[in-house]
């Protein structure tokens, strides 16, 4: 994925390998600890309140936030989602949901260097960010703004981000009930593809960059939600997100091939179509190049299990036709 790409949709998994070194020296500490579920979880927050950040940090919140700064596209996402639009203050250029989000704050700001001048011109009392490095972290604490750092790697990982930004701004209840939909979604698509037996699950390759073969392997978002959507990853053997072999990519087959690009690149499904040799690979060969919404399948937010329902009816457009 082009630097570009990375900024729009990850600032939570990354795309390439130069990426993901970034990633990993920003990504350091220990996770937060889940928040309590249950009725223990909606009780109101009594500040001061004190969290434990992906970063290690503990951060006190002083009083209920109500001017809010969000770096990164998938907590503005979960913020919406709580109920806390007018209290949103500023968002980040690469922010598009809810539509026309841009317009719903007061400021827009460069996501990948926020100006921390800016920042403390806009007064806010709380600012979330997440896969930014060290010294972009820093410089915001360093400025006496309180941040906290969210970076979800996972199903479990969103879900607890979303009960501790839940906490975090008074919204424990609604964060409470955004989890349960998305679990009892997630379980619904889970029981749906259950019953396809193993030797008939498709093979799926992502494709995330247009002019390298950059993919998902094991152990990350992308490898997970295949996993929910009924799929097989064919990288599933690689670690993290890693270059691929075009003739092991032959050799393996794939039936399915989705590129995550195509908000950048015209006509994106038909990249792997022209390479050459590609015309024995089962998914060129049945049409079965989709370019889905990289959004939906990248963002560690609300809509991240209706990415994997939407992988799901590219895998098996039949099965949700019923």
């Amino acid at each position: 994925m082009s630097l570009r790409g990375w900024i729009r949709n990850s600032w939570m998994v990354s795309m390439v390998v130069a990426l993901a070194v970034l990633l990993s020296a920003c990504g350091g500490g220990a996770p937060a600890q889940p928040a309590e579920s249950g009725a223990a979880g909606t009780q109101p927050t009594t500040y001061p309140l004190t969290v434990k950040d992906d970063s290690g940090i503990s951060v006190t919140i002083s009083q209920e936030p109500r001017r809010i700064v969000s770096l990164i596209p998938g907590h503005t996402e979960i913020l919406f989602a709580l109920g806390l639009e007018g209290r949103v203050a500023a968002v980040t250029n690469w922010d598009n949901y809810p539509p026309g989000v841009q317009k719903k704050v007061e400021a827009v700001l460069d996501g990948l260097n926020p100006p921390v001048e800016r920042l403390v011109a806009i007064h806010p009392d709380l600012v979330v960010l997440g896969s930014h490095n060290e010294t972009i972290v820093q410089a915001v604490r360093r400025a006496g703004l309180t941040a906290v750092v969210y970076d979800p790697q996972s199903l479990d990982g969103v879900y607890r981000t979303i009960m501790e930004l839940g906490r975090i701004t008074n919204r424990p209840a609604q964060a409470s009930a955004l989890v349960d939909q998305m679990k009892k979604k997630a379980a619904a698509l889970s029981a749906k593809v259950a019953g396809i037996p193993a030797d008939q699950r498709v093979r799926v390759y992502v494709e995330a960059d247009p002019d390298h073969l950059y993919t998902a392997g094991g152990h990350t978002f992308m490898d997970e939600l295949i996993r929910l959507a009924g799929g097989v990853n064919v990288a599933e053997d690689l670690e993290g997100w890693k270059p691929m072999n075009a003739e092991t990519l032959i050799r393996k087959n794939p039936q399915v091939i989705v590129v995550t690009y195509g908000y950048y690149v015209p006509n994106a499904a038909d990249k792997p179509k022209q390479r050459p040799g590609w015309e024995v690979v089962d998914a060129v060969r049945h049409n079965r190049v989709y370019a889905v919404d990289s959004d939906l399948v990248s963002r560690p937010g609300p809509r991240i299990v209706g990415g994997a329902e939407a992988l799901a009816k590219l895998f098996y457009p039949d099965l949700f036709r019923q």
